[in-house]
């Protein structure tokens, strides 16, 4: 029942990531916008605005998949020491401290939308858009990468040879 549950997450990590990639598409044809609307002389209104909002969701998407691919960078200096039960023994501490930082980030960007929703406040720039509408995508990609962490933490813990980092003994290196 795990494997299904830990399967869904991560199409939905995958899924976030198709999402990032799309959003930088759609950076790219807002960029390449503002700059021709610079030589060809018209109003490019909220353009660099909007497109510091879909950097800002681009990026918070695709952390849980980068996560959950490790293609994050991992320093291992003091844990490629370690073998066996001491070195599970740190990943579940590290994965428990990540855990928790990372469930009070989405926490506090999840009560940002809200007061931010909740006070009406608008954006400073061209636009003035209610600025709640470009939080909400970025504290979906931090509750989508403190899932992903949470998930981590949970196979550390019950299922560690699922995400194990150390190489696995096959019949040609033993």
């Amino acid at each position: 029942m795990f494997r299904k549950i830990s399967n869904g997450l991560d199409w939905l990590y995958r899924a976030g990531g198709a999402a990032s990639g799309a959003l930088l598409v759609f950076l790219c044809f807002l960029v390449l916008y503002s700059i021709s609307s610079r030589m060809f002389g018209f109003y490019a209104g909220g353009a660099t605005d909007l497109a510091g909002y879909v950097m800002a969701t681009s990026t918070f998407m695709a952390l849980a998949y980068t996560f959950r691919t490790q293609g994050h960078i991992r320093v291992a200096l003091l844990i490629q020491r370690y073998k066996g039960n001491s070195r599970r023994a740190i990943e579940i501490a590290c994965h428990a401290v990540m855990s928790m930082v990372m469930c009070f980030l989405a926490f506090y960007m999840i009560r940002l939308v809200h007061d931010s929703w909740d006070f009406g406040e608008r954006s400073e720039g061209a636009d003035a858009i209610l600025i709640w509408i470009p939080q909400l995508p970025v504290a979906v990609g931090a509750t989508l990468l403190a899932t992903a962490v949470l998930h981590s933490f949970v196979q550390t813990l019950f299922d560690y040879d699922a995400i194990n980092p150390a190489p696995r003994q096959t019949l040609s290196n033993t």
